[in-house]
């Protein structure tokens, strides 16, 4: 595995920084209440206390004061919502009350960063910095954002580069690695230009053993860049950025641990290794017509993954091309109705080989949509709102392998409606109940391979209905937040992977059904201690089930694979003023999952199990903390991703994280 020195470069960058700021002015004391949120992955700013669905949302320290760096660790902040790896982080599952992502190129879940739509292979990015807050929009939300989104939204949201003159750094170093990244602001132009890039890198430091030779596998090493230009006159109503980013990930972490095996971490000599390439250039625009904004996202992927797993290359290409032009009222609620309408466009083109068998595979895909979504302010206690999106969607397939060639073709439209009402009986309570609907497209399976390549893997579209109600409350002079929502979901044509795992292809697997409910409690109880709490209860089953992979099984009442029925998270951290100026900040967090099943035959699993976090941060100024953290304290060892490989082998399963000791300098001016 290549290693790489850019570590040590922007370290000392760091520590210079660090000791720059040790002059900055002490820190201010937290105050006891917990301020009001605004969110926008509605498509337009929302109280979050009057949006008629559950929203959770992140703080960029609830990320740092963990250790953690990239979105997939969010499901250690958040309950009924899971994000793991299946064979490697590429191809991660992602699921969201109960809907999960069993085709790795279709996820259930829409992953944006500022609006842009992400490729599936980057639900595992890292965290940028400049972070504002990640907003976790919960159920199906297809008339906002079409497919993929039928268990729901995570975007992430940064902060514009505005002209003031920044600097923020990170450097961290653990058992498992070592990773930083700066990012530096400025003004090209006062008042008119203005500019940011970022750099980041991390080494992976792999802990897995394979068994015959005793050698490390797992080694990792990641870095990127980002740049940004934004074109925001003072007093224009126009702003305009354009974004330019690219990073590499090679890894050799998909290795395999039998289950005899999994307590020392031991892996399967198999090669197995791959290079994601990633270039996202980003167009964002927006013109305030003074009481609605008029906003154009153009977004472009360019990913290509370069993987031999199992001792089989089978690399693969993806461009995507999106664009989205909407218009969204100020939501000021100084007018009765408040509203958003666009139209989204999506292109993507896909190619596949095997290689060593001539086998090429590929597909476009081009989506149109038109949505619309109004809330009606009825009375100063109740919101009645309402939307509708029609999305129309082509595939084109085409497999060849030597002189052999299969094309297919099809055409696919969904209308999304969605209906809530919102009511707020007495001050700091709001009580809503709501209808929403989710829907993915059918095709054709893209993972072909030399056994299916003459088979017309075709599948349906794939609808969901969402009926919640919840209540959300301040109390105690806004000290103790509350929320809870219970829902149940109907889907129809379920789309999941069949057959074995070396040649799985997508099928309607019938009807799934899923309920559930969800509780969340933030309380600062002084202004030294903040206590937090999710329990997440789902039950997610096959209501009736349809065996597309040509056997008679019936498989009816079994739980779906990758949908648990309990998680949930805990968090405390408080506060210690230290005589000499600065804080001391111990937290801990607990992590729980309940029995994870990897299969729908409900044969291969992962039972219950906690992980355990402890960390101590020491905010030295107001612009540098430092972090020390141990995750997964007791060393749990435990597998994100399992399956039948069948003889000699059996079950194998891909492992979690054990214990990772470290500590992370963060400053920022």
């Amino acid at each position: 595995m290549r290693r790489t020195s850019w570590t040590t470069t922007i370290l000392a960058a760091i520590c210079g920084t660090a000791a720059a700021a040790e002059d900055a002015p002490p820190p201010a004391t937290t105050a006891t209440a917990l301020g009001p949120v605004v969110v926008t992955a509605t498509k337009r700013d929302q109280d979050i206390d009057r949006v008629a669905g559950l929203v959770g949302v992140i703080s960029p320290e609830d990320f740092s004061s963990r250790g953690f760096t990239r979105v997939d660790a969010i499901d250690r902040i958040l309950p009924d919502l899971t994000i793991d790896q299946r064979s490697s982080r590429v191809y991660s599952n992602v699921t969201i009350r109960g809907q999960s992502s069993v085709d790795f190129y279709n996820p259930t879940v829409q992953l944006l960063v500022d609006g842009l739509p992400q490729d599936q292979a980057l639900f595992t990015q890292a965290v940028p910095l400049g972070l504002e807050q990640v907003e976790v929009l919960y159920g199906p939300q297809g008339t906002l954002y079409g497919r993929g989104a039928v268990g729901g939204v995570i975007s992430v949201i940064t902060r514009k580069p505005d002209g003031t003159p920044s600097l923020e750094a990170t450097a961290g170093l653990s058992g498992r690695g070592r990773d930083a990244a700066v990012l530096a602001g400025a003004a090209m132009i006062p008042d008119m230009l203005f500019a940011d890039i970022m750099l980041r890198g991390e080494y992976i430091q792999g802990d897995l053993k394979e068994l015959s030779t005793g050698r490390t596998q797992g080694d990792g090493d990641d870095a990127g860049g980002r740049l940004r230009l934004r074109h925001a006159p003072a007093g224009s109503p126009l702003d305009l950025m354009i974004s330019l980013a690219r990073d590499q990930l090679t890894s050799d972490e998909e290795y395999f641990s039998p289950r005899s095996s999994m307590s020392m971490r031991g892996v399967l000599p198999v090669s197995s290794h791959y290079t994601l390439d990633t270039t996202s250039l980003g167009l964002t625009g927006s013109y305030d017509l003074d009481g609605a904004t008029l906003t154009l996202l153009t977004g472009f992927q360019d990913r290509d993954l370069d993987r031999t797993i199992f001792g089989s290359r089978t690399p693969e290409w993806q461009r995507t091309f999106s664009q989205e032009l909407r218009i969204a009222s100020s939501g000021d609620r100084t007018r009765a109705i408040d509203y958003v309408a666009g139209l989204y466009h999506q292109d993507l083109d896909f190619r596949r080989e095997v290689v060593g068998t001539g086998l090429v595979s590929s597909q476009n895909i081009a989506s149109w949509a038109v949505f619309g979504d109004a809330t009606w302010h009825a009375t100063p206690m109740i919101d009645v709102s309402a939307g509708l999106r029609f999305d129309h969607e082509r595939v084109e397939a085409d497999n060849r392998m030597g002189s052999a060639a299969y094309a297919n073709a099809a055409s696919f439209s969904a209308l999304s409606p969605r209906f809530g009402i919102s009511f707020v009986p007495v001050d700091d309570l709001t009580l809503y109940g709501l209808y929403s609907t989710g829907f993915k497209a059918g095709g054709f399976t893209r993972a072909v391979t030399p056994g299916n390549i003459a088979s017309d893997y075709a599948y349906d579209p794939q609808t969901s209905h969402n009926f919640e109600i919840g209540a959300r409350s301040r109390l105690f002079d806004d000290r103790l937040e509350l929320a809870v929502a219970a829902y149940f979901i109907m889907t129809d044509d379920y789309q999941l992977s069949v057959g074995p795992v070396q040649g799985q292809y997508v099928q309607n697997a019938g009807e799934v059904h899923s309920k559930g409910l969800d509780l969340r409690v933030t309380a600062q109880p002084t202004e030294d201690l903040r206590l937090t709490a999710g329990i997440g209860l789902n039950d997610t089953w096959f209501a009736a089930y349809r065996d597309s992979a040509g056997g008679n099984r019936d498989l009816t009442g079994n739980t779906v694979p990758y949908a648990p029925r309990f998680t949930a998270n805990l968090g405390a951290d408080y506060l210690v003023d230290l005589a000499e100026g600065g804080l001391l900040i111990p937290h801990a967090g607990l992590t729980l999952v309940g029995k994870t099943w990897f299969d729908e035959a409900n044969t291969v699993s992962q039972s219950a199990y906690a992980l355990v976090d402890f960390g101590l941060a020491w905010q030295f100024t107001d612009a540098a903390t430092l972090d020390l953290f141990v995750d997964n304290l007791t060393d749990r060892t435990y597998a994100v991703y399992g399956f039948d490989a069948g003889a000699p082998f059996g079950d194998l399963y891909q492992l979690g994280d054990g214990r990772t000791v470290g500590g992370r300098l963060h400053v920022r001016f």
